[in-house]
Order: C-alpha cells, then sequence, then structure tokens
C-alpha cells in the first residue's frame, strides 16, 4: 500500500523544460553576446544546479555567484507553468499520502516558484533541491534525507513511489528500493520507458487511475 509520494519537479510537475530554454536563450543573447543551442542545453539539463550554470555559462564566468543572480533574474521574467491537474491531484490527496519533492534544482529556486504560482509548500513533507545532498541523480543516495523523514512517519521504501520524468528518475528510485512510476508529458523519454518495461502514465489524471483505482503498487 503507498503511504508517500515524491515527485521529480522539472518536467514533472512543471514545464520546465519549455520554460527555461527561453529564459536561457534571452540571457546568453543579452548578457554575453553569445547564441546558445538547444543541444547545449539538453546536455546541461538534469545537472545540479551549480553544474548547470557552469556548464552553460561557464566559459563566460566562473563566478557562480553571479550567474545565480543573472539566472534568478532571467527566471523571474518567465514564470513557470505547472502541468496541467497537476497541484490539483496533490491537493485532492493531501490527507492520504505524505507528499515531497525531490529535484537536482535548486531549493531557492523551487519555493519562489511556487510561491508565484500561489501553491501551498505546506502541502509537501520535503523539498528537497540540490542543497541537500552531495550526490545527486541517478544515484540512489539521493534520496536519503526524505527518506529518514518519512521513515519517522512509519514508512517503509516500499511504501513509497517516486514519479518522475527521465531514466536518471527511474534508475535512482528502483536502486534505492522505491516504486517508479514514470510520466511522459511529451516523448522523449517514451522509448526508454517502453524498452525497459516502465509502468508510466501521461498526465496527472492517469496517475490517480493508476495509484488511486487501480492500486497499482497496492
Amino acid at each position: 500500500m503507498i503511504k508517500a509520494i515524491i515527485f521529480d519537479y522539472d518536467d514533472t510537475l512543471v514545464q520546465t523544460r519549455k520554460t527555461r530554454y527561453t529564459t536561457i536563450y534571452k540571457l546568453s543573447k543579452e548578457i554575453f553576446n553569445s547564441k546558445i543551442t538547444e543541444t547545449e542545453i539538453d546536455e546541461a539539463w538534469g545537472l545540479p544546479a551549480e553544474a548547470f550554470l557552469l556548464k552553460l555559462f561557464g566559459r563566460f564566468s566562473k563566478d557562480i555567484d553571479s550567474l545565480w543572480s543573472l539566472y534568478i533574474e532571467y527566471s523571474k521574467k518567465d514564470w513557470n507553468v505547472p502541468h496541467s491537474n497537476a497541484f490539483d491531484f496533490i491537493s485532492k490527496y493531501q490527507d492520504s499520502f505524505k507528499f515531497g519533492i525531490v529535484t537536482s534544482s535548486s531549493e531557492k529556486v523551487v519555493l519562489r516558484e511556487l510561491n508565484e504560482l500561489q501553491i501551498n509548500t505546506k502541502l509537501f513533507l520535503q523539498i528537497q533541491g540540490s542543497e541537500h545532498t552531495e550526490v545527486h541523480k541517478p544515484n540512489p543516495k539521493v534520496f536519503e534525507p526524505i527518506f529518514s523523514l518519512l521513515n519517522i512517519e512509519n514508512i517503509d521504501k516500499n511504501e513509497i513511489v517516486y514519479i518522475g520524468d527521465s531514466p536518471a528518475d527511474y534508475e535512482s528510485a528502483s536502486q534505492f528500493g522505491f516504486h517508479f512510476l514514470g510520466i511522459a508529458h511529451d516523448d522523449r523519454h517514451v522509448p526508454f520507458f517502453q524498452k525497459e518495461n516502465i509502468a508510466f502514465v501521461r498526465n496527472f489524471i492517469e496517475i490517480e487511475t493508476v495509484l488511486i483505482y487501480e492500486n497499482h503498487f497496492g
């Protein structure tokens, strides 16, 4: 029986790829007078926050504090957009499950975006960002901090499902001992899920069907 649901953040709960690619294009052009390519962003995508910025802009500056300030300034101009029904699902089932977020993004960015979207952050037992651990997905140890909190609530690994959109999400969660449910808002990782015979859904309506009505991991 599932008692806790942990989500990836970027491209699982919110449409970060679509939103932040636009942000990065603008920042690169206006600040560094450079045209960054989609391939370059793809190569950096999913890295821990600081490594992500250095991968994109390290050839122009190694000053991570300055890069952070610029990135946050530009991000504020392009508000992130939730995936349909994502936070409605969490609100609806807040009394049925413990919810958490584990992401490679910075906690301060996630909190700012959730506040912009007027999402109640108290819906989550923990919002764990890149600052919380020295390891990151696909290393399964990334889940140790949030699991220690869930364990205090007498929730075991086999009572937890991690929902994410990428191979790294699957590899880290399954190796740690959690159940995993993929979510494919687009076709990017569908071939991987299909090849590895990984359960996945297309949207949050289907998540409700799989977890609540079908009790897939029960």
